[in-house]
């Protein structure tokens, strides 16, 4: 402890230096903890997913092709099933939005039975129910957009040749890893539309939402709807909610690895950073080595002395970068305007303090590692040879 006023000296020392070193940890710890809270977040709802008993079903060609709307009505005659609704993704532009937020075509009647851990007031529910043009949001997007209800919702047809005007009659909540961005509407309302132009697209659905009657029943249940539907002319899949999301990942290849080897890689390009600014800072300070062996301090308390300056720095840069990701990940949260910021599945994506606290013990092993090489090197300085040199 008596030494760690000279470490900080020597940190601070050449201020550029090291704020140029800090702040390249602490970008890169920043990218590494955002890169490691989405496969915590991942994890999480992974988790959740299970307890929630409900299957996706999708044609067995992915989900590109549709389904007939009669699958709907057979699906629910099976046994084990519980509830169950179409969601068929819309995707309508609202004003001048370049990306649209989440908007499914579903079942009123059965939307809350199979989403029971969302919270909709019941009078808000019925007026749905009745209102044909009727709506309803969740409680983020509608804060963040300005949304209340009474108020209409016009949504311009991108994948759907039509537009829909949606009167918002509820307003849905849920716990802080439920999606709040999204709005459903009736099915019907968007299949009349359909049919009134022709489209080839109308009476057939996106995928099948079910509840089921136990988590025990999944594995049976899945196995029922693939055997019912195998001879049909849009046979189909049967997935847990878990499975389903990792559908996409596997779209995109395998993302864990992805990002647990650019992780590897981030941390050696910072070991090499850190080490050859600590190179740089000891060689200037070869005769002050010397002369502090020459007065009485051992190689060991050298060693020591130049792993803590390193560890210092290194430690600066992970408080900035990890705490930063976490902080901002909470603001962004809570205040990210949607309105301007289209952010799919923001609310849900979240930075354990585990994950924090990992980034920082990642920042000490960074430190450690770049500064044993300069460390031994400056214990190893004689005091003729250190006095001697010339830099």
């Amino acid at each position: 402890m008596k030494f760690l006023p000279y470490i900080f000296k020597n940190v601070f020392r050449n201020k550029l230096r090291t704020g140029f070193t800090v702040l390249s940890i602490a970008m890169s710890l920043f990218l590494v903890t955002l890169l490691y809270g989405f496969l915590a977040s991942q994890d999480r709802l992974a988790a959740q997913s299970a307890g929630y008993k409900r299957l996706v079903v999708t044609h067995r060609q992915g989900l590109t092709s549709l389904l007939p709307v009669a699958h709907l009505d057979k699906l629910r005659t099976i046994e084990g099933v519980k509830a169950a609704t179409q969601m068929s993704w819309f995707g309508g532009k609202y004003k001048d939005d370049r990306l649209a937020f989440t908007q499914f075509a579903v079942d009123a009647n059965a939307m809350m039975n199979v989403h029971d851990e969302l919270k909709l007031p019941p009078d808000q529910l019925s007026n749905w129910q009745r209102d044909a043009g009727g709506c309803v949001v969740g409680k983020r997007i509608a804060h963040h957009r300005g949304w209340k209800l009474g108020d209409k919702i016009v949504l311009k047809g991108t994948f759907y040749d039509v537009d829909l005007e949606l009167t918002v009659d509820g307003i849905y909540d849920g716990s802080e890893t439920a999606d709040l961005d999204m709005l459903w509407f009736h099915w019907t309302y968007l299949d009349e539309s359909l049919k009134a132009k022709d489209s080839p697209t109308a009476g057939q659905i996106g995928i099948v939402v079910l509840k089921t009657d136990s988590a025990e029943a999944l594995p049976e249940v899945a196995r029922r709807i693939e055997s019912r539907f195998t001879s049909s002319d849009a046979p189909v899949r049967a997935m847990t909610e878990q499975a389903f999301q990792q559908m996409f990942g596997e779209m995109v290849g395998n993302v864990q690895a992805f990002i647990r080897n650019t992780a590897m890689a981030v941390v050696f390009s910072l070991v090499c950073v850190a080490a050859n600014a600590m190179a740089m800072s000891l060689r200037e300070r070869t005769r002050e080595i010397a002369v502090l062996k020459a007065i009485g301090f051992q190689r060991g308390t050298i060693l020591r002395l130049v792993l803590g300056e390193a560890l210092a720095i290194a430690l600066l840069g992970g408080f900035l970068g990890a705490l930063g990701a976490k902080l901002g990940v909470l603001a962004l949260v809570r205040f990210a305007d949607l309105s301007r910021f289209p952010l799919p599945g923001i609310n849900v994506f979240h930075i354990p303090w585990i994950t924090a606290l990992y980034a920082l013990g990642l920042s000490a092993a960074i430190g450690l590692a770049s500064g044993l090489v300069p460390a031994w090197r400056a214990a190893s300085v004689s005091v003729v040879a250190g006095l001697r040199r010339v830099v």
